[in-house]
Parts: C-alpha cells; structure tokens; sequence
C-alpha cells in the first residue's frame, strides 16, 4: 500500500511551460486526503522550488540538489551533504580548463567563477534549447531576467572565496557540445567521492557521493517507518536513477530517458500530458497495474 510519493520536478512533475498543471495539484490534494504523504526529490535548490510549491499552496517535504539538502514541509534545514573543499577546487579547475560555465550552489546562495557573459551565454543556450522557435536575440532578453542568471554571484577570488567557511552542495554546467558533456563527466567521475549525474542531456550534475536522491529518500522513509514497497517514485532522468534503483514501485514518464523506463516497473504519461496525476489516481483507485510496462 504505497504511503509515501516522492516525485522529480523537471520533466516529471513540471509540464513544459515549467509548472504545475492545475489538475496534478488537485490530485497531490486528494493523495493528501488519502493519508499519502507527497514529496519533491529534485536536482534544483530551494528558492526555485519553493516559488512553485507557494504558488500552488503546495506543503511538502523536499530533497533538493539531487540529495545535498533536505529540507521539512516548512523549509527547515534537516539534512545537508557538501562537497569536500579538495574536491571542489578540483572541480572547478577541470570545468574551467574546459572553458564550461558551472553554477556552483551553496548554503550563501548560488556563484559562478565564469563571466558575466559567459555565464549569460550559457543561460541563453539553455533557454533557446527550451523554446526553439526564440531568436538569439530574444533569449538573451529572456534569459538576462531569468531567476537563474539573476540571482548568480561572481566569484572573484577564488582563496577568499573558499576562506569564508562556503558550504559547496552542488555543481551544475550545461554545454551545447554533448560529446565535451560526455567526456568532462568520464574525467569528473574519476574524482573520488563524487556523484556524476544529469537531468538533461546536454548538462552535468556534481554531488558528494553519498548526496543521491535514491539513498536520501531512504533515509527519510526509515526515520517514517515506512517500508520500501510502501514508497513510490515518479522520474524521467539520469539523476532519478538511484531512486528506481533502491525503491520497488517507481514509475517513469512517458518522456524518460531509456535507461530510466528500462529499470521502471511502471509507466505513466509524459509530463505536458498530466503524467503525475495520472499515476496519483492510479494509486488512490488501487489501479497500478494499468501502468505496468508492457513485456
């Protein structure tokens, strides 16, 4: 009897205008009436979530940055894994050398050690991938006004930035050259400790080993007493993959990658066609079958 949903946000809970279709939120609202805790497991940090869980009036529990920081219902701090100082200077020495901008989040907010321009072109990349039918001209409009690029701080000194104490979570970089995506995630990945994933293909995402979505929804489940088989998981990329691996009932998007729907018991409709609530209303009418893969 699944108790407890813990869901991606990008390509699984969000459809592609980057909300929350008003039918999901009805339907997260009758799961909660239903005894169903509803949960976030994404790779984005708290601000950004937080917007759309107030515009939605949603309440819910929250590992963010793929599982460097878990937070209550509330937004309180209940967990945090960081990056060892060592292997963030690492980190940013190889994407630098590589010329790849990378957003770095901490507990300060989020930084940058690449240009304002630089940074910008990596945003402008990012939102012409997202809307296609924008010119250059008209993303890097959108893009000087986007959250994203807004809110990033520049790192000028790399030492004093490190002697104030700063709490790396997480690195995020994004280039058009997926084959450089690629490579730089072969070089990173030899680093020690670390956890290389993405929530899209042309993107990397650096975490602490141990900061997985997958072992901290574990966690959280134990400390519920709530069984694994009582946990179902809804995800589209490779950053949800740790949670199919270690939960039973994990249901993927219509629009997951095919390593995610290959280890999926379940498949649910894609995210711009209420793939969520699809599933949510499957659980509540006790109808779980209806998504089981086809064999």
């Amino acid at each position: 009897m699944i108790k407890f949903i813990a869901s991606d946000m990008d390509g699984t809970l969000l459809n592609n205008d980057h909300d929350i279709d008003i039918e999901t939120v009805e339907a997260i609202r009758k799961a909660e009436e239903a005894g169903i805790i509803f949960a976030i497991s994404t790779g984005r940090e708290y601000d950004s979530v937080k917007v759309l869980l107030d515009k939605h009036n949603i309440k819910a529990q929250c590992v963010l940055s793929n599982g460097a920081e878990y937070r209550d219902e509330d937004g309180n701090i209940l967990d945090v894994i960081n990056i060892k100082e060592e292997s963030a200077k690492k980190i940013i020495e190889i994407l630098d050398k590589n010329k790849m901008s990378a957003r770095i989040f901490t507990e300060k907010g989020v930084f940058t050690t690449s240009t304002r321009e630089m940074a910008l072109q990596e945003i402008i990349f990012r939102t012409m991938s997202f809307n296609p039918s924008l010119t250059e001209e008209e993303a890097r409009e959108v893009a000087e006004n986007l959250g994203f690029f807004t809110c990033l701080q520049f790192i000028d000194d790399l030492d004093k930035f490190f002697e104030e104490g700063v709490e790396v979570r997480k690195f995020v970089a994004f280039h058009s050259d997926i084959e450089l995506i690629d490579k730089m995630k072969k070089v990173l990945g030899e680093i020690e400790g670390l956890a290389i994933s993405s929530s899209f293909r042309d993107n990397i995402e650096i975490t602490d080993i141990n900061a997985q979505k997958g072992i901290i929804l574990e966690k959280v489940a134990t400390k519920m007493d709530i069984a694994r088989e009582d946990v179902m998981i809804l995800g589209d990329s490779f950053n949800d993959y740790s949670m199919f691996e270690i939960f039973e009932e994990t249901v993927a998007m219509k629009n997951a990658i095919p390593e995610v729907k290959a280890i999926a018991k379940y498949i649910t409709d894609s995210n711009d066609n209420l793939g969520v609530a699809k599933a949510i209303y499957n659980v509540i009418n006790n109808e779980m079958d209806k998504m089981l893969k086809e064999k």
